[in-house]
């Protein structure tokens, strides 16, 4: 069982209750869709003006987990009311990146990380996808292949967003981690595809 299956069984654990609540009241998966997106917006404003007044970094955080948060059971409930479709599913892939692109954008804007990182940790977050993208059709599933996914962004710049305001360069470590991680993952992703595609 690979690192990717024991976070999703742990995720269903945690998150079962709440698909559960959320299906039975009615919440569309497109709405939850939407509202994550919605968060991610109201969270990369507060990363923009974070720099100048560091505890916008708390809620800037914690908006981002409420959207990541999201993200991660609009799917689950979309299957369990048997809502699942192509434009629900094309929807989140793209809301993802634009989100993750806002704000990492305004993370830079901000001058809160180095100007270079965050540029490397802009372009091989959105490569990382382009690789998985692009393999796929071809027949190589590189889903769990990699140590920097999403998820696991995400929950390393809410880390270091919410140690920002008491260690001052903590952010900008994290988006160096966030850019180097991710690259190895690029390269990961390459190697391998490239391996099963000769195979």
């Amino acid at each position: 069982m690979n690192r990717r299956r024991i976070e999703e069984k742990m995720f269903k654990r945690i998150a079962s209750s709440i698909v559960e609540f959320l299906s039975n009241h009615g919440i569309s998966p497109m709405s939850l869709t939407v509202s994550a997106f919605v968060a991610t917006i109201i969270s990369s404003i507060l990363y923009l003006y974070a720099s100048s007044n560091r505890l916008l970094y708390f809620p800037a955080a914690i908006t981002l987990a409420i959207s990541g948060f999201l993200d991660a059971v609009d799917g689950a409930v979309a299957r369990r009311m048997n809502k699942s479709s192509k434009l629900g599913a094309f929807l989140d892939s793209v809301f993802d990146k634009l989100g993750e692109c806002f704000i990492l954008i305004a993370i830079i804007c901000s001058r809160a990380v180095d100007v270079l990182w965050g540029s490397m940790a802009l372009a091989s977050s959105i490569l990382v996808s382009y690789v998985r993208h692009r393999a796929e059709p071809l027949g190589v599933s590189l889903k769990g292949i990699g140590i920097m996914e999403r998820a696991e962004r995400i929950i390393l710049l809410i880390i270091t967003s919410l140690m920002t305001p008491f260690m001052k360069d903590a952010l900008n470590y994290g988006i160096i981690l966030i850019a180097v991680l991710t690259s190895i993952t690029i390269a990961w992703r390459i190697i391998y595809t490239a391996s099963r595609l000769k195979a």
